[in-house]
């Protein structure tokens, strides 16, 4: 199998945490905190549950931009900018993680939109394939989607 599909499968089955909690959310509204902070009920665990995991897949995608930028010879001001700002997905998700619903969802739709955007750039410099460019922006569509779906659901009982 290429690294393009074996990629792409790996993608997929990522993003299928994201699609399997909006749909909890989306299929029984009390699953949904009535109130931000922690609970220990089912809709406390469901809202931890999709904030821990889009913190740390946004934790993953900086990481994307860490490999990149360390692997380049060069090791100038570009690649030493690139690592700061790779930092950037980890800080905005584990704060969006901490704040209450339904505006962590906002602050996640938005933070995996720019990193979608930002990694579209990408594809096709430093050795990065053209592929990745559309998986990434294919992902983050998706990502956002039940990002936005969570907020309204969360909105609307809270």
């Amino acid at each position: 199998m290429s690294v393009e599909k074996t990629a792409t499968m790996l993608a997929v089955l990522g993003f299928l945490p994201f699609a399997f909690f909006t749909t909890l959310m989306l299929a029984d509204p009390g699953l949904i905190p009535q109130e931000a902070g922690w609970s220990l009920g089912a809709g406390g665990f469901l809202a931890f549950a999709f904030k821990l995991y889009a913190a740390i897949i946004l934790s993953f995608v900086g990481g994307i931009r860490w490999g990149v930028a360390i692997v380049q010879q060069q090791g100038g001001r570009e690649e030493s900018e690139a690592l700061v700002l790779a930092a950037g997905p980890s800080i905005v998700g584990w704060f969006a993680f901490f704040m209450g619903e339904p505006w962590s969802y906002a602050v996640f739709a938005v933070a995996f939109a720019a990193t979608g955007w930002w990694d579209s750039r990408l594809a096709g410099n430093k050795g990065v394939p053209m592929w990745f460019g559309r998986l990434r922006v294919l992902l983050s569509v998706l990502v956002m989607a039940t990002m936005i779906s969570a907020f309204a659901a969360s909105y609307s009982t809270g």
